[in-house]
């Protein structure tokens, strides 16, 4: 009967679309990638936004509903087969439909849903697609890389245009046609060269944009953020947008909240709160933003769901890594209890220097308690069962707003949390 509801909710949707681009003339960018899309996304949707009317949101609404319904800017109803709340969405649909607001709509499409998003792609073909990375993530349904990245790059090729991440040797070698452009921090048109931390934690680069150079000041803590701002500047500069718009535009670009945020700690402290989700290549891309921070360096790691049975080789290779950087290593979650942690003191970690805890209050209030001016502390842990970010809730400076930093801090979220560890 759900499946009945759903696919008369998903044809409505569709046809609304489809009577959408009818009647207005839409660019369509959609992101497609492993890791990164929500922060490429974003920075796409900015740099555009000083010249065009942009549309994009700031959360993941990568299925065959929520697509559609971002278009709308609208989200689906918190009970999904409510025929009231449909009606209400269906009404400020058809409201919009002949006053559109936007002529460029830049859209999240889930890499591991080849089928789901091949159906979303025939409504709404691509003018241009970003491919952000492909590295082992949600294995438990892909089950090898090659799979994952042939099914990646299949989505990606239905744009009219790709723009690919060029330091990605799988992605490089699939880029061989003409309508393709890379970027990159070693490879790639579009780069960045030169890149400095500063005193305050950030970033600063060269930006190579055809036969347009210019430095510049990133508010960006880790390398792999700048791939975001390379892919905005090689869409914009492929829309024609002027370089100096370009360049002051990606001066003005934040992380997204939990993707490499660094954030003012307790006592002093600093935080880099990266909590919003976890991949072995992106941990080991945090770690090595964290190496270059002088001061005592804790890393707070969480479980790396969906690696299916790649998960204890990844845990211990990611447990390897972290006891080269880090002063004090937290773990939360089975998997990184049962293997990370084991590793990284094989690999020469002091075993009083590596603590293990059942849930992510216990781990804050740990670090808490024997935090000191000018520690830094890496956050970062997939979401269900883990939820890393209420480490960084219990570390944040009290002047700081944990809603408006941290990622799921609603309501419901802090519920669900709760009932997840067993809480009352």
């Amino acid at each position: 009967m759900k499946q009945l509801a759903k696919n008369v909710i998903i044809r409505r949707l569709n046809k609304r679309v489809r009577k959408l681009l009818t009647l207005h003339n839409i660019t369509i960018i959609e992101v497609t990638g492993t890791v990164g899309k929500t922060s490429t996304k974003s920075a796409i949707g900015q740099v555009l936004a000083k010249s065009r009317k942009v549309h994009y949101t700031e959360d993941s609404y990568n299925t065959d509903i929520g697509i559609p319904l971002s278009m709308f800017n609208i989200k689906a109803p918190g009970q999904l087969w409510n025929l009231n709340s449909w009606h209400k969405i269906f009404t400020q649909i058809d409201m919009q439909l002949d006053d559109y607001p936007y002529d460029t709509v830049v859209l999240e499409l889930a890499e591991d849903e080849p089928a789901m998003m091949a159906q979303v792609q025939k409504i709404l073909p691509p003018d241009i697609s970003v491919i952000t990375e492909v590295t082992p993530a949600h294995m438990e349904r892909m089950h090898d890389l090659k799979t994952l990245l042939h099914n990646a790059w299949k989505i990606a090729a239905r744009g009219k245009y790709i723009f690919y991440n060029a330091d990605s040797d799988g992605l490089r070698k699939k880029a061989y046609k003409s309508n393709t452009l890379g970027y990159g921090l070693n490879n790639g048109k579009v780069r960045f060269t030169e890149i400095r931390r500063q005193k305050n934690g950030l970033l600063n680069a060269k930006l190579i944009l055809g036969k347009n150079t210019k430095i510049i000041q990133t508010k960006m803590a880790g390398k792999q953020n700048l791939h975001a701002l390379l892919a905005a500047a090689a869409v914009a500069d492929y829309l024609q947008i002027p370089f100096s718009n370009i360049s002051k535009s990606l001066e003005q670009i934040a992380p997204v909240n939990g993707r490499m945020n660094l954030l003012l700690a307790l006592h002093g402290a600093t935080l880099i709160d990266d909590s919003y989700n976890s991949s072995p290549d992106a941990v080991i891309a945090a770690l090595d933003a964290l190496a270059e921070f002088k001061s005592k360096k804790i890393a707070v790691l969480g479980n790396m769901n969906e690696l299916g049975e790649h998960s204890p080789a990844e845990h211990e290779r990611v447990g390897k890594y972290a006891a080269s950087i880090v002063d004090l290593l937290i773990v939360v979650g089975p998997h990184a209890e049962k293997y990370l942690a084991p590793a990284a003191e094989q690999a020469g970690m002091k075993q009083d220097n590596i603590k293990r805890f059942r849930t992510p209050y216990e781990a804050g209030y740990y670090i808490k308690s024997i935090l000191q001016k000018n520690d830094v502390i890496l956050v970062k842990g997939s979401q269900n069962g883990v939820y890393s970010e209420e480490v960084s809730r219990i570390l944040l400076d009290p002047s700081l707003n944990p809603t408006e930093k941290l990622v799921r801090q609603s309501k419901d979220w802090r519920r669900k949390k709760k009932k997840a560890f067993a809480l009352h």
